[in-house]
């Protein structure tokens, strides 16, 4: 579409026709009989550019184009610019399209200028003119609707042109060719179509549709976004129509902007703002609005970010919109950026950022990595804080609700588009130092603060503030407890997210404590909010308040001892002794109250809470919440009357309280608030006071009162005092009146003796304790007495104490036939057997109790002394009378004793009473003397002669005859019965538990009897063990130890031959009864199985193997016993077998070997003999050989092992290669150091010289082939190849192991040639040696393609050609490989074609587009090819270009090497520095600059830091500049901008040159000399009404917190002050300190100096009337003077008030203009500041 600066004529249709041809004619020559011999490339070249800008097709791209043409046109000025489409099914071109778009724009239409342009590619109008408003992009913007026409029409200003895109059949040329158009259409054709009610628009562009787009045009069209015309300047209005068959039925979609308003402009920061009203119409769904907040702001362009396509462009223009309200999309994405038009890029913010972006081809999104977008990103967070801070400002007037949903605007959410993101990020950091957000007050004024200055309060703690005010509680001011605290409007959840991307976080925990006490809130809320807030604490108790001063803040209510109420803190209550408490139950509240006042408040160190509080409590809905705060973090306990009881018990210790808590106990009892369970439990506890009035807080038994009690009749005295058995005192019996409550006596007693549980006997129950009384005699009174007792407790089932009891069943208290005995001790007889102790034949006495002592009642305690240990039964008598003889025997036992003993048993069976017990207690002790000491009867023996035998073999303990006589052979009946073994009776064992192996031979009776002793005993390890180590039995080869003995078998007879004698078993001489222990001999390691035999035989085998005794005939004979039994079809022994085939018993020519490792030699081993060494079996007659009688054992040897045929020997080769490492494979000459040399020349000396191993053995060729097949046929190749991979082989470039060399085939020619590497020598081995790619992958030499990597870059260092080193490259990089060591010299430097030098890649650059680096790093592109310069990066890590630390490096050798720098170098560098400066680069550079560049005449010289500083004072640096003889400001590189003179300045202040305006000191100290001054009136000149009207104003402000007294002090030192001016100069010195103690001084003019104390103000005195200029000087020093003296405690708002007094200056402080200076600077004064204004200026009235 057309675009120029004014309205164009309209064209004649003539005119428009002659240009239309001469541009066919002369561009194109059509009708010249010739072609354009650019016609073909100017074709493509259209053709190229639409596919490339728009892959995206017709989605959103044509459009947008039309569009952005319309924009830039130009339109009347009393036009609304417009611009609509048409969609239409009638085919108005005749080109048989289905439908057809008609676009008509009320433009000014094209010019002549136009139609050249749009036949041309590349030669829009719009070119350069962007700062004139200008939005197209890409160049080729009408040449977009050829996605969705073949033929696009253009009517405008009586041109009728169309194009095709298919190419002229006359030219050749397509898209860009005009051809007029006769008709279809016509004029009228298009006025139809438009409608005759209204003027046809002057251009209408016609597209008609093809086919296959028709349904992404209508998706398109319908999917115009609503916000499409926020950011154009001139488009009002946007509609889109269908029309179908019947011109009458349209649907209609139109979008406009209503209206503007609000319009604001802030020229401070070049922005301004206006809201845009939004309406969108649709048939449908009727029409929607919406007001976009629109913000402008002007930012310059920073230097880095310019980019060509911008070229020209100094500014950006950054535009946010912010929507009120729902955004107009249509069921739509809403974009989030725009570049005047809408992209597809989604920010996820709440507004939209609009800029002059640079797009993508498809105009989807922004360049994200565009210095020229990210430069406007950057922008973006400035715009957005103005803008927000603007918006927040303009509701100052406006109730504090209102303010919060501006902050819907804060772009919260993350960002998908990590750059955006960072824009989010930049946004919050710059609102978090903005004073934005709304604060409590105490008025109604409000306050804003930063959001890192403001908290949020809980939001229960802000429900229970709220609650309190509705109630008329006044709640002191919240925000003065040290914190500034959020708006209650806007502490909300509804703004959690907007508060937390703020930053804004909860007040301190400590802040509550400051808030609840300072303001004594516990004392101010009613009851119900008094625990609405104990719940706030408890529930934040753990999260927030635990270590906090909310431990002393006093919370908790408690009743005085008054009465009175006082509050707790928790601390208190935690640590201080008086615990606090609450009643369970309040029916007893009162009573408990007034005793523990009365009585126990000191025992029971307790506070409780009010009676009221407890009963609001109770009724309260978080009544468990605060409850448990209460018990767990306050220590408060809920008490039941037990539990109040039990604490008060436990502090009783003195005898009063002990009996005035009993009587509280009685009555909490007559009261009924103590249940039965309770009262004794307390009861128990209580301490008893005891006749000597003592309080006993432990007792075990109370006992009643001595006197006439039992206990006391039967023990005396308290025997159990000790045992805590407690009488009760004579002081329980008195009653009294207590806390004003009446004692009955009879009624307390009887409480008493059910409660305290006192006792008597026989009830008593006995401690587990001595008693006394059974340690003596008892007298058959007490006896019966005392048994008494204990039949009472017995059935009442208690168990009597075990002391106690003792003491009973051991005293000597019960009297017997021998003495008083104890119980224990004592035994009650019957009629059966009682008189059998008194006949002679008893030899022991034993105590029988007397009955007649007791007149025969001491049998009715029967049970009684059953318990107490008394014995009743015959059986405990015999156990009695064994264990009185064994007493009696062990002192000095005499024969007599035994014999008395065997005589008494013999007596007790001939009164058939059973001795059984008798001997039970006596047959285990030691007392029977034998021939081996004093045994027991159970293991001794009576000798007889069937012992004879037993006896050679055993040791018997046999019964010493000699000491007891023959006498006590009479006795062997009773000597059995106690267990002495009278007879043999086969008893095996006894001889195994006594036997004594003989040293030697043994008789056959005693190795028979032996052999039984094993079969028939359980237990005869140790007899086996001994027996298998002794020479016991006879063999035919004499006495020999089982281990050596065989039981020979006919089943393997034939195994004897291999061994020269076999010891057997003399069966003459045991008999054949030997043979029926067949097990036995085995047990005892007799050789008795095959198994056994052939181990043996193999065990002697190896003994003669071992000894070298193995001979030609046993080995021949066991080869024939093994053919033998094989034929036979007998298994051969297994242990011989294993020998056979696993000992080394066959001689090869490498010694002797298992038959594994051994070859049976035939002619078809000669081949690999030259290589392999094998280890043929020696095949001669001596000593060690076998002679040829070997080879008829062939198979026989094959089943042992031993490799009989080459076939099945591969892997044997393999195993017995000879070769040695390094040998060469392969040669049939002398290779030598030359060889290599010559190959080096061969290749033109491609080859750095190299040397190879000596080889002291060559093979010959074919040898190679030989191993190659061998490996073929081997089971394990890959061992064998490992064997073969130790070899040489011949390449290219010499002699090689395997794994260095490579085979040359087809797929390597494409890489290398054939000298470029170590290829193997095909020419030396033959084109066979490529049929073994398998075998010679796997012996490690390298054979795809791709496995060559190592070995290039290996080899690489050997090569001095470029082109073949290029290659080598090349191969590298296309097979990713990677290097172990980066820090190699890896990269070759040419000089010259054959010479050069291989340098590391930290060496080197990619490019060093500045020159700088060219004599300290290797510059890569200028060696290599641009295709290897990604190699050398990616690959080796070669840098791109030099580093800031680089750089760095550079500037320090500069600063050693010379001082002068051309400006070309120094600007570079500085450039370099300037793009890239952040936190890393400033602290490199400050490590290495100690200097900084300075302008010396036309030189640039480097200075010290310390004597060079930064002008950011320009009257200063005039100063200086002036004055000084030496350079001492900074240099800058011409042509910085603004922004980029001010990142220097922050370079050099990084580095440490000082600011001037820091580093001077300035000196006013100078002498006034007041003979050239006069007086002039201060209120008519400085000092008026106005000037103190600002000041006063200024400090009024409510932010800057100025008493009212305190400003009308500061002001009243300009009141009476004496102005005097002064013809002579005012100077002031100025001076700055340089390296070495060096200064440099100069001296200025001041206008002011205000003496303060003096009351004095000198002025300079002008010469001549004032002009601008001098009037702003004096302004300016008139305002800084006076603000510096006023604010000299306050220096940080000393520029403000300078601003303001330069303002008042300038209008003479005219009252109209200062008014108007007060309101837009949002100042006012107060009415005391009106009375200080009267009062300084009566005669001046308001």
């Amino acid at each position: 579409m057309p675009s120029s600066t004014s309205s164009p004529p309209p064209a004649t249709s003539a005119a428009a026709r002659q240009h239309v041809e001469r541009i066919r004619r002369e561009r194109y020559y059509i009708g010249r009989g010739e072609q354009n011999p650019l016609a073909e490339d100017m074709h493509q070249a259209v053709n190229y550019l639409s596919q490339e800008l728009y892959s995206k097709d017709v989605h959103f791209l044509f459009l947008m184009e039309l569009i952005q043409n319309a924009e830039d046109n130009d339109y009347p000025s009393e036009a609304a610019p417009a611009l609509e489409f048409v969609l239409t099914s009638q085919d108005i071109t005749c080109s048989g399209a289905t439908a057809t778009l008609l676009v008509f724009n009320n433009e000014n239409g094209f010019t002549p200028a136009n139609i050249d342009s749009i036949c041309r590619i590349g030669k829009s109008t719009k070119k350069g003119n962007r700062n004139s408003g200008y939005i197209g992009e890409k160049g080729i913007g009408f040449k977009s609707v050829f996605l969705v026409s073949k033929n696009p029409h253009i009517f405008s200003n009586g041109y009728q042109i169309k194009f095709s895109e298919d190419p002229s059949s006359e030219c050749g040329i397509g898209y860009i060719v005009p051809e007029w158009v006769e008709e279809n259409p016509s004029i009228s054709d298009i006025v139809k179509i438009y409608g005759c009610s209204k003027s046809l628009p002057t251009t209408t562009i016609i597209l008609p549709l093809k086919g296959a787009k028709i349904d992404a045009v209508k998706k398109e069209l319908s999917s115009t976004h609503p916000e499409i015309l926020l950011f154009l300047s001139k488009i009002r209005q946007i509609s889109v129509r269908e029309i179908n068959d019947d011109l009458n039925a349209t649907n209609l979609s139109q979008i406009s902007i209503s209206s503007e308003a609000d319009s604001l402009t802030r020229k401070d920061i070049g922005a301004e703002s206006y809201t845009l009203h939004l309406s969108a119409e649709e048939d449908k769904t009727g029409e929607h609005h919406c007001s976009y907040y629109i913000w402008k702001q002007h930012f310059p362009v920073k230097p880095e970010c310019h980019v060509q396509k911008r070229e020209g462009i100094d500014r950006w223009v950054v535009m946010l919109a912010f929507p009120h309200g729902q955004r107009l999309s249509r069921g739509m994405g809403a974009p989030g950026v725009y570049a005047f038009l809408p992209t597809e890029m989604a920010t996820n913010f709440p507004f939209i950022i609009q800029a002059d972006f640079l797009l993508s081809s498809s105009r989807e999104s922004i360049l994200l990595d565009s210095p020229w977008n990210r430069g406007i990103l950057d922008c973006v967070p400035s715009a957005f804080a103005s803008a927000f801070l603007t918006l927040v400002k303009s509701t100052e007037s406006a109730p504090v609700f209102a303010l919060p949903p501006i902050f819907k605007f804060l772009p919260l959410n993350p960002s998908s588009v990590p750059l955006m993101d960072s824009v989010r990020l930049s946004i919050r950091n710059k609102l978090i130092d903005v004073d934005i957000v709304p604060c409590e007050t105490c008025c109604s004024v409000k306050v804003f603060r930063k959001p890192t200055e403001v908290c949020r309060l809980n939001s229960a703690f802000w429900s229970i503030i709220n609650k309190a005010v509705k109630l008329g509680v006044d709640v002191p001011n919240i925000s003065l407890h040290g914190t500034d605290i959020l708006s209650a409007y806007f502490d909300s959840e509804e703004y959690d997210d907007v508060l937390g991307f703020l930053g804004v976080g909860y007040v301190d925990p400590e802040w509550y404590g400051k808030c609840i006490h300072g303001s004594d809130l516990m004392a101010l809320l009613p009851e119900d909010l008094y625990f609405d807030l104990l719940v706030f604490v408890a529930q934040n108790w753990n999260a927030n308040f635990v270590s906090t001063n909310m431990e002393h803040v006093p919370l908790v209510k408690c009743a005085g001892r008054d009465g009175a109420v006082i509050y707790r803190s928790v601390y208190d209550a935690t640590t201080a002794d008086e615990k606090l408490c609450m009643l369970a139950d309040e029916e007893c509240a009162s009573l408990i109250i007034n005793w523990n006042n009365d009585y126990f408040s000191t025992a029971s160190q307790m506070l409780f809470m009010p009676l009221s509080t407890q009963k609001a409590l109770g009724l309260f809905s978080k009544k468990t919440t605060v409850m448990e705060w209460l018990e767990k973090y306050v220590g408060v306990k809920i008490l039941t009357p037990h539990e109040y009881a039990l604490i008060v018990v436990k502090a009783l210790h003195e005898k009063t309280l002990v009996l005035d808590f009993t009587r509280f106990i009685y009555h909490l009892h007559t009261e009924k608030h103590m249940p039965e369970w309770s009262l004794k439990h307390i009861c128990s506890l209580i301490p008893i006071v005891d006749n000597s009035g003592c309080v006993v807080a432990t007792r075990s038994v109370v006992l009643v009162p001595s006197k006439g009690s039992k206990w006391a009749s039967l023990l005396g005295e308290n025997p159990w005092r000790a045992q805590n058995y407690v009488e009760l005192g004579d002081d329980y019996m008195c009653a009294g009146n207590s806390s004003g409550e009446q004692v009955c006596q009879d009624q307390f007693l009887s409480f008493i003796r059910t409660y305290m549980q006192a006792t008597d006997l026989p009830s008593l129950l006995p401690p587990d304790a001595s008693f006394p009384a059974a340690s003596t005699s008892l007298t058959s009174e007490n006896a019966l007495i005392l048994l008494e007792w204990i039949e009472n407790l017995r059935s009442r089932g208690v168990g009597l104490p075990k002391r106690f009891l003792s003491c009973i069943m051991f005293g000597k208290w019960l009297k017997t036939s021998v003495d008083y005995r104890s119980p224990s001790e004592s035994f009650l007889s019957n009629a059966e057997w009682g008189s059998l102790f008194q006949a002679k034949h008893a030899f022991v006495d034993v105590p029988m109790i007397d009955q007649a002592y007791y007149l025969d009642r001491i049998t009715d305690f029967k049970e009684v002394l059953g318990t107490l240990g008394v014995k009743f039964e015959f059986a405990e008598a015999m156990s009695y009378t064994g264990k009185c003889f064994i007493s009696m025997v062990t002192g000095t036992p005499t024969g007599n004793m035994v014999l008395s003993l065997l005589h008494f048993i013999r007596f007790l069976e001939q009164e058939h009473m059973s001795p059984d017990h008798l001997i039970l207690s006596i047959r285990d002790g030691k007392w029977l003397k034998t021939c081996l000491g004093h045994r027991s009867p159970a293991g001794a023996v009576l000798f007889s002669s069937e012992w004879t035998v037993p006896s050679e073999i055993s040791c018997l303990p046999f019964i010493d005859m000699d000491f007891y006589c023959d006498e006590i052979v009479d006795y062997k009946s009773e000597l059995e019965k106690l267990g002495v073994h009278v007879r043999f009776k086969q008893n095996y064992q006894i001889i195994v538990d006594n036997i004594k192996l003989p040293t030697g031979p043994v008789t056959s009776g005693a190795a028979i009897l032996l052999l039984k002793c094993i079969k028939y005993t359980s237990s005869c390890k140790n007899l086996v063990k001994g027996l298998k180590k002794r020479h016991w039995l006879k063999t035919n080869a004499g006495f020999r130890a089982p281990r050596e003995t065989f039981l020979l078998d006919p089943e393997w007879k034939c195994l004897v031959k291999f061994a020269d004698t076999v010891p057997l078993l003399d069966l003459s001489f045991y008999g054949t009864e030997i043979l029926t222990y067949r097990d036995e001999l085995m047990k005892i390691d007799v050789i008795v199985s095959l198994e056994q035999a052939s181990n043996s035989i193999t065990i002697y085998l190896k003994q003669l193997l071992s000894t070298s005794s193995l001979t030609k005939e046993i080995r021949l004979a066991m080869l024939s016993c093994y053919k033998d039994l094989n034929d036979e079809h007998r298994n051969f022994p297994p242990d011989i077998l294993r020998f056979m085939r696993t000992e080394k018993w066959l001689h090869t020519m490498h010694g002797f070997k298992s038959p594994k490792n051994c070859v049976l030699f035939d002619s078809s081993w000669k081949s690999v003999i030259p290589v392999a060494s094998l280890p043929f079996i020696d095949d001669s007659d001596s000593s060690n050989g076998t002679g040829k009688e070997i080879y008829s054992y062939k198979k026989e040897l094959k089943a042992l092992g031993v490799t009989v045929d080459f076939n099945q020997g591969a892997d044997f080769v393999m195993s017995c290669l000879s070769i040695a490492d390094g040998h060469q494979i392969p040669a049939s000459y002398d290779v030598s150091v030359g060889d290599s040399r010559n190959i080096s020349e061969s290749t033109d000396q491609n080859i750095v010289a190299s040397t190879v191993g000596d080889s002291s053995s060559l093979l010959v060729s074919s040898t190679l082939t030989a191993l190659l097949k061998c490996m073929q046929r081997s089971a394990d190749p890959r061992s064998f190849a490992e064997r073969i991979r130790k070899m040489q082989i011949k390449s290219t470039l010499g002699y090689r192991y395997a794994d260095q060399c490579i085979l040359y085939d087809s797929t390597w020619s494409c890489y290398f040639l054939r000298e470029d590497g170590p290829f193997i020598d095909e020419s030396f081995y033959g084109p066979e040696i490529l049929s073994y790619k398998t075998e010679l992958r796997l012996i490690g030499v390298v054979v795809d393609v791709g496995y060559g990597r190592s070995l290039f870059a290996q080899d690489l260092k050997y090569f001095s050609r470029g082109d073949t080193i290029t290659r080598i490259y090349k191969y590298l990089g296309t097979f990713k490989w990677e290097p172990r060591n980066k820090g190699e010299s890896w990269i070759w430097i040419p000089r010259g074609r054959n010479n050069g030098d291989w340098v590391r890649p930290a060496d080197c650059v990619l490019h060093d587009r500045n020159g700088l680096f060219s004599m300290r790093f290797a510059v890569l592109d200028k060696f290599y090819e641009k295709e290897l310069l990604g190699f050398f990066s990616a690959v080796l890590g070669v840098r791109h270009s030099p580093r800031v630390l680089d750089h760095c490096i550079l500037w320090r050798s500069w600063e050693c090497t010379c001082f002068e720098l051309t400006p070309a170098s120094c600007s570079l560098f500085w450039e370099f520095i300037g793009n890239r400066w952040n936190a890393t680069t400033a602290k490199l550079l400050s490590g290495s600059v100690t200097r900084v560049p300075v302008l010396s005449g036309s030189k640039i010289i480097l200075r010290e830091v310390e004597d060079v500083f930064v002008p950011d004072d320009l009257l200063l640096k005039h100063l200086f500049d002036q004055f000084s003889s030496e350079p001492i400001f900074v240099w800058y590189p011409a042509g910085l901008s603004f922004t980029s003179r001010a990142k220097m300045d922050t370079i050099y202040q990084g580095l440490g040159v000082r600011a001037i305006s820091k580093a001077v000191t300035k000196d006013e100290s100078c002498i006034l000399n007041l003979n050239h001054s006069q007086a002039v009136m201060a209120e008519k000149t400085l000092i008026t009404p106005g000037l103190l009207r600002l000041i006063l104003a200024f400090l009024s402000n409510p932010a800057l917190g100025i008493p009212a007294d305190k400003k009308h002090q500061m002001v009243s030192h300009l009141l009476g002050m004496k102005v005097i001016e002064m013809t002579e100069v005012i100077t002031v010195n100025y001076q700055v300190k340089l390296s070495l103690g060096r200064t440099v001084t100069v001296k200025g003019r001041r206008m002011f100096r205000w003496e303060r104390e003096d009351h004095k103000l000198y002025v300079q005195k002008s010469v001549g009337p004032l002009g601008r200029t001098t009037r702003m000087e004096f302004a300016t020093c008139f305002g800084e003077e006076i603000s510096q003296g006023l604010l000299y405690e306050r220096v940080d708002l000393i520029p403000s008030l300078t601003d303001l007094l330069k303002i008042g200056f300038l209008v003479d402080f005219e009252d109209d203009e200062v008014e108007f200076l007060l309101r837009t600077k949002n100042l006012q004064l107060f009415s005391e500041d009106l009375d200080f204004l009267l009062d300084a200026f009566p005669s001046d009235g308001a």
